[in-house]
């Protein structure tokens, strides 16, 4: 089955020829906006386009039908009113087309009407084609010059996490998101109803693709429980899977029925499912993103030991508080430690039993490099943390430029270069108001140096030990089950 569903899926992620299906001559609709898309997202195959009356549109040749297009077909792209999707579907399969998107929505999410045009079009398919939809905005493959309908400007550079999401909107803020993180993506699908393609072939199609390394997803409803904890469970410490459920509070459960026409699943299932697959279960947008990001920074491992590093004792205070709800512990410093950073700070307005109140958010930077080497030795110590402390903004908060800031920066990537354990680092943004705006600007300037040497980083402590703990939970259970 794995090698074939490689090959069957080729033509939908890789397609040398596409045709769009549900295009105007005198209006941009949504087909006249994937082709714009197409172009601007730099894909280089034939592009051809299907017009009942139409000569050209757009400059390319129009043709009647998909079977009048004188050459193969790989993958169509279909959007039209959703009463003629199954006639198009009979066409792609008389005329051997393996492989199409929806985007056209007004299928079972909108009642009987709708889930009785779903089964025409599944008729229609005859298990000849593989469809991704309806309801969806498609696929995202770098490699195979794809993008979805709002995607022009998406990166063009492959990476190796694989999304399979039901809801186009999370898809989309979630390739923006993980931009910002330097995260790129072997392939991106959404995939709406899922009436053919669906969370259970598209996993199995992830775990199985050698470009993905690591899944992600967005979930309203699952078709085959027990194919998909089967998948899910095979991956477990081989490619990390992390996934957003959607839909398991009453409210939620009545929006997925209302969005996709899913059946949503109870809370209780889903615990299990996690239980017995190790996959990593997350609850929100902001957690998928950092917990994904993570795994692309860190080797696979437990990091369960922190030592912070802050300016201010408040800090230290909330950091002891997120770690402790998290699980994640903070040793107290020992004689050694204490003894060696005793040296380099003052004794009033400083703590140094760890976490490491350094006094100031203004740390010279040579302090700051001393105190992370001697942290490096600490044995008991998996990974530091590098908390509050200003590498940028304190010309907009405060009027005047301190060189410190860049050479705190440069001190921490200087570390990072020799260290034998990993450094994160937390980025806050400070003020968000229209006139600080270029404070933004500068935080972002650090976050991209940062990124750049493989420091990972977050806008809150909160969000780091959360994704840290995800992350640690997950190679954790996946060292216990092959022990077993």
């Amino acid at each position: 089955m794995s090698y074939s569903i490689l090959h069957e899926l080729k033509p939908l992620f890789y397609p040398r020829s596409i045709a769009v299906v549900g295009v105007s001559a005198k209006d941009e609709k949504p087909g006249n906006r994937f082709i714009k898309v197409l172009r601007a997202f730099g894909y280089k195959g034939k592009i051809f386009v299907v017009h009942p009356t139409a000569s050209e549109i757009d400059g390319i040749t129009a043709y009647p039908s998909l079977k009048a297009i004188p050459e193969k077909v790989d993958l169509v792209n279909i959007n039209t009113p959703a009463q003629h999707v199954p006639q198009i579907i009979v066409d792609c399969v008389d005329k051997g087309i393996h492989a199409a998107e929806i985007f056209t929505s007004g299928f079972r999410e909108v009642g009987e009407e709708g889930k009785n045009l779903e089964q025409a079009v599944r008729k229609a398919a005859q298990e000849k084609i593989r469809i991704v939809g309806p309801n969806c905005f498609g696929v995202y493959c770098p490699a195979g010059g794809l993008t979805l309908l709002p995607g022009p400007n998406y990166p063009r550079e492959s990476g190796n996490v694989g999304v399979i999401s039901q809801s186009g909107g999370w898809v989309t803020d979630f390739i923006w998101g993980a931009d910002a993180y330097h995260v790129k993506f072997s392939k991106v699908i959404s995939y709406g109803n899922g009436i053919d393609l669906n969370e259970v072939s598209l996993l199995e199609y992830l775990a199985q693709d050698p470009e993905t390394k690591i899944i992600s997803a967005y979930l309203e409803g699952i078709n085959d429980g027990k194919r998909f904890l089967e998948i899910a469970r095979s991956l477990q410490g081989k490619k990390p899977l992390i996934i957003w459920k959607g839909g398991l509070s009453t409210t939620g459960k009545r929006a997925v029925n209302s969005h996709t026409g899913s059946i949503a699943g109870e809370q209780s299932t889903w615990n299990a499912f996690f239980k017995q697959t190790g996959a990593v279960q997350v609850n929100s947008f902001e957690e998928l993103l950092d917990t994904t990001a993570i795994f692309t920074y860190l080797q696979p491992g437990s990091y369960r030991n922190l030592a912070l590093i802050g300016g201010g004792g408040g800090v230290g205070v909330a950091a002891g508080d997120i770690c402790e709800k998290f699980n994640l512990n903070i040793p107290a410093s020992t004689t050694d430690i204490l003894r060696k950073i005793r040296t380099l700070l003052p004794p009033q307005g400083t703590s140094i039993r760890n976490p490491f109140d350094m006094g100031s958010p203004h740390l010279p930077a040579a302090i700051l490099k001393q105190v992370i080497e001697i942290l490096l030795e600490w044995e008991k110590i998996d990974l530091i943390v590098v908390n509050r402390l200003f590498f940028y903004g304190n010309e907009q908060l405060m009027g005047e430029k301190i060189v410190e800031e860049d050479k705190r920066a440069a001190a921490v990537i200087q570390m990072k270069r020799i260290a034998s354990k990993p450094l994160v680092a937390v980025l806050e943004e400070l003020a968000s108001g229209p006139d600080m705006i270029g404070l933004e600007i500068d935080r972002r300037k650090v976050r991209t140096m940062f990124l750049n040497e493989g420091i990972f980083t977050t806008a809150s402590l909160f969000r780091l030990v959360r994704a840290l703990s995800n992350f640690s939970n997950y190679w954790e259970k996946a060292t216990r089950q092959r022990s077993r």
